[in-house]
């Protein structure tokens, strides 16, 4: 099978999208197909070499690298004969500009087959607001949380009207952003710290989430087709898990399978498969969740384009069910491509 893997782009978390594509691109050439890297941010001369994959690393994208990034750029990758002939392209762009719908519908409108959900679930799962709303109507749990626009950080009154209704500790972050970017947990109840915490996820997003911090277990779930994989926990060794946490060895523990009851494990599962369909998504996905003391969960977000290291989450909980990381790529493309 000829197969572009789409990785990079100009989003914060464009590192490592990198490192996912790297791991997807050799695992699937070990395979035997016919795998070219493709990042979208070098427009028409995007065919990226062993030698820029091996030089991919997991720092954060800085501020001056993120205003030189180019739009129009995600245009031009699509004229690349590798892209535009291949079976399928496999989408390893995490965040904006690649897991929020634009680079689906441009790949739809060139009737390039790809991997995982539409332009549509893509663009509503990144939208933690709207995925919020639509599973508060589905009936599947989710923190309390307001919308803030960055430019009313200041605004004193507001601020005093969050606090109260929120009413304790709380997270905020940007609307439309992954891997914790942005975000700040605050705990002080000062409007002060709130406002410098609104205009930090403000340089992300056009629209703010403040939503109350649930005390208890991070847990997440894995959608494979219709399928719940194992449960797996995250335990961040100090502070949460934040970009630090999620990307340096070493800085946070899993444990797959949860240690769960059976009954709990079996709701939290799911409620994943819930969340999964209710947005829309496709072949794929990432539920994340805190969990209560008392064992119930809160649904954060769904990720339609998770991290896909061999390391990663997903392909953990794969492992877990038997499945080894070149045979779930194999899978997310067969289940792509026959729904």
């Amino acid at each position: 099978m000829n197969i572009a893997v789409l990785l990079g782009g100009i989003s914060p978390e464009r590192n490592i999208s990198l490192l996912s594509g790297r791991a997807i691109t050799f695992a699937l050439r070990g395979l035997g197909h016919n795998v070219t890297a493709v990042d979208p941010m070098r427009g028409s001369a995007g065919v990226l070499n062993d030698a820029d994959l091996n030089a991919a690393y997991a720092a954060e994208v800085t501020d001056t690298e993120l205003r030189a990034f180019d739009t129009t750029k995600l245009v031009e990758c699509l004229t690349i004969a590798e892209v535009k002939n291949a079976d399928v392209v496999f989408i390893a762009l995490h965040g904006k500009y690649g897991e929020d719908g634009y680079m689906q519908a441009l790949l739809d409108l060139h009737k390039i087959p790809f991997t995982g959900s539409g332009m549509l679930a893509s663009a509503v799962a990144m939208d933690k607001g709207m995925s919020k709303m639509m599973m508060q109507v589905a009936g599947i749990p989710s923190p309390h949380w307001v919308s803030v626009h960055p430019k009313d950080a200041a605004d004193l009154e507001m601020l005093e009207e969050i606090l109260r209704e929120i009413n304790g500790k709380m997270v905020v972050k940007p609307n439309d952003q992954g891997s914790t970017v942005g975000m700040t947990i605050v705990e002080s109840g000062s409007s002060h710290d709130l406002q410098i915490a609104i205009e930090l996820a403000g340089k992300y997003s056009d629209i703010v989430l403040v939503e109350r911090y649930i005390p208890g277990r991070e847990i997440t779930v894995a959608v494979l087709g219709t399928d719940a994989l194992p449960v797996i926990e995250i335990e961040p060794k100090d502070g949460f898990y934040d970009y630090e946490n999620k990307y340096t060895k070493g800085k946070t523990d899993y444990q797959c399978p949860a240690d769960l009851s059976e009954e709990v494990q079996f709701h939290v599962q799911n409620l994943a498969v819930a969340a999964h369909s209710v947005l829309g998504c496709k072949a794929f996905s990432r539920v994340d969740f805190r969990l209560t003391e008392d064992g119930m969960p809160f649904c954060l977000e769904v990720n339609t384009i998770p991290g896909f290291t061999e390391t990663s989450l997903v392909p953990m909980a794969a492992k877990e069910a038997g499945i080894e990381f070149g045979a779930l790529c194999e899978e997310i493309i067969r289940l792509s491509l026959d729904s």
